[in-house]
């Protein structure tokens, strides 16, 4: 059996991060979730977090006040890259816009852009679990 995965999840949607948390606890692939409705929130918790923080994975909403998907992409590439190492980053949106799509795929921290809503078969596919 492989050991469960430390997800966060950050959405400035309460409602998606609700759901999204209890699709990922029952889904058996984890039991460890911490939501952020902030982006900033998110990446103060990395940095302070980082010598102790497990290896993870990050779904990230593109479309977020204050500061966007790609806005935190641009901060989390300051970041030390042992930090870089222990997280797998997902970018969750439901943009059509091609730009969007060609700049997250061009990211070398983003492995790959996820259809909202998240379905948890498809992310198990990108995992490989």
């Amino acid at each position: 059996m492989k050991p469960l995965l430390h997800f966060f999840l950050i959405d400035d949607s309460t409602f998606d991060l609700f759901i999204y948390e209890k699709l990922l606890k029952k889904s058996g692939i984890t039991d460890s979730v911490r939501t952020f409705n902030s982006a900033r929130d998110a990446l103060k918790h990395l940095v302070s977090e980082a010598d102790s923080l497990p290896d993870s994975i990050i779904l990230l909403d593109l479309q977020m006040p204050d500061m966007n998907g790609f806005e935190f992409i641009d901060e989390f590439d300051h970041l030390p890259e042992s930090l870089h190492k222990k997280i797998k980053l997902f970018m969750l949106s439901s943009t059509i816009d091609t730009r969007d799509i060609d700049k997250a795929r061009a990211s070398r921290h983003i492995i790959d852009l996820l259809p909202k809503p998240l379905e948890i078969s498809t992310l198990k596919r990108k995992l490989e679990i």
